[in-house]
């Protein structure tokens, strides 16, 4: 039994759901934004070529809500399936939920408020981060939330930070003008959603944030974290690297902003190559060479938190030091990484 929608005003939200091989949770993922009490929606479904049983699982949802709609492609990757559902989105206002997540009955509801409240361009939440085996229910009921709010340069500078704000899509509900002509690059496999939101807050004249969590992010699998150094971190430096190079006319915070995302994507990338190789002599001396014009930048400011200044001191007294440093961290806290 599905909650009655109780809350629209004629203004659709579109929803895009990439679905890859995901026959086992997309059900959860559409049952909660079914419920959402922001009714004016269209849930738009793209199977980005699945060898299971999503087709047919799309489908049946669709059947059952024609708010429902679902594109069948070739499987290209979630970039070029987000793609496919921005081109097809009808409403004025556009979102983003991976199929194996699930939201708050009032988690649209929310963020359009949020966006008229402060007329803003964007609008962005918090989230929770649970591993697949011990979901919990939605939280039910309105939430006391913190909120604040950025104007251009300092939404920039948060998103590039990546706190609280964070580089991802599925956290923020955009006004549909932002992304026209703004695409998903299906050449990189990481920080793919960081390059789209660099290029949509460009735009951006004002974002406002919320701290309370109605997105439930699902850990599933092994991250990019949890696997060794490979090409796909290679493309996380080279997508910094652009981003910095992009702001190098901008103002002093925004230039600051790039160069510390060049700095923290780097100190990213070398502690999986410590934790679990290949280890690269040369592409470390060039990271460090990289690193070390930045590391005066990247220590000054404000939103870098302590952990990755630490890391700094220690990638700078060379690579044997910061190896040691990344296994020590590890033993200490008892992390399996």
């Amino acid at each position: 039994m599905y909650r009655t929608a109780t809350w629209g005003n004629g203004i659709m939200i579109s929803i895009v759901v990439p679905a890859y091989n995901c026959s086992g949770f997309i059900a959860r993922c559409v049952d909660s934004l079914r419920v959402q009490s922001y009714s004016d929606l269209q849930i738009i479904l793209v199977d980005d070529g699945s060898s299971d049983d999503t087709p047919s699982v799309c489908d049946a949802l669709a059947a059952a809500d024609s708010r429902i709609t679902v594109l069948h492609k070739p499987n290209g990757g979630v970039s070029s399936a987000r793609n496919a559902g921005i081109s097809a989105a009808e409403g004025e206002y556009i979102t983003f939920v991976d199929a194996d997540d699930y939201v708050n009955p009032d988690h649209l509801e929310n963020l359009y408020s949020l966006m008229q409240k402060h007329a803003c361009d964007v609008a962005i939440c918090s989230y929770s981060v649970e591993n697949e085996s011990s979901c919990k229910p939605a939280r039910l009921g309105a939430c006391s939330c913190n909120e604040v709010c950025y104007d251009h340069d300092s939404a920039v500078c948060e998103l590039l930070a990546g706190g609280a704000v964070g580089g991802y899509v599925w956290n923020k509900l955009y006004r549909r003008e932002l992304l026209e002509g703004v695409e998903f690059d299906g050449g990189i496999k990481i920080l793919e959603d960081l390059l789209f939101n660099y290029n949509v807050f460009k735009r951006v004249k004002s974002a406002v944030f919320s701290d309370c969590s109605s997105y439930h992010y699902i850990q599933r699998g092994q991250s990019a974290m949890h696997r060794g150094f490979d090409e796909e971190h290679r493309q996380m430096v080279q997508t910094a690297r652009f981003i910095c190079r992009d702001l190098s006319d901008e103002s002093r915070e925004l230039i600051d902003a790039g160069k510390g995302l060049l700095a923290t994507t780097i100190l990213w990338v070398v502690d999986v190559m410590a934790e679990y190789g290949p280890y690269d002599a040369a592409l470390v001396k060039e990271y460090r060479a990289e690193f070390k014009p930045l590391k005066k930048t990247y220590m000054r400011l404000r939103r870098v938190p302590f952990s990755y200044r630490a890391s700094a001191v220690f990638f700078s007294m060379g690579y044997p030091v910061f190896k040691l440093s990344v296994k020590t961290v590890r033993k200490l806290k008892g992390q399996q990484r």
